[in-house]
């Protein structure tokens, strides 16, 4: 049984192929063997190389952690501070301040002081990044 070869299903099957290796060549995919699929596939390689994706959204970058701060002081002994209206708080842990600081309650420019401190201090001069 003869097949006649017909010029335009080889130019069909070559526009194929470039289709699908311009697609994987997008998807950082390799061009060369994504040709080859579409070349002998046609249409159907190139619905292959579509859902296939893209290897860019499946690998995530690498990403650092974000520095971690913390007010440093002595956990042994009780810690005030003032309010917006200068009125002493306390006394308070240090987790207690600690939590009363990540909660919005106390910020960097809010007086603490603990019974070590000659005077108040602003909380941003006890705070440690790790």
């Amino acid at each position: 049984m003869n097949i006649p070869i017909n010029p335009l299903m080889i130019v069909s099957a070559f526009a194929m192929g470039a289709i699908s290796a311009y697609l994987a060549h997008k998807r950082e995919r390799n061009p060369y063997t994504w040709f080859a699929i579409g070349f002998l596939f046609g249409i159907f390689g190139i619905f292959a190389i579509y859902f296939a994706g893209s290897k860019k959204k499946s690998a995530a970058p690498a990403q650092k952690p974000e520095p971690v701060v913390t007010i440093q002081g002595p956990s042994d002994k009780f810690w005030y501070y003032l309010d917006p209206a200068h009125e002493q708080k306390g006394p308070m842990s240090l987790d207690a301040l600690t939590t009363a600081w990540k909660t919005g309650q106390v910020d960097s420019s809010t007086y603490v002081w603990h019974e070590d401190m000659a005077a108040w201090t602003l909380l941003k001069e006890t705070l440690k990044t790790k």
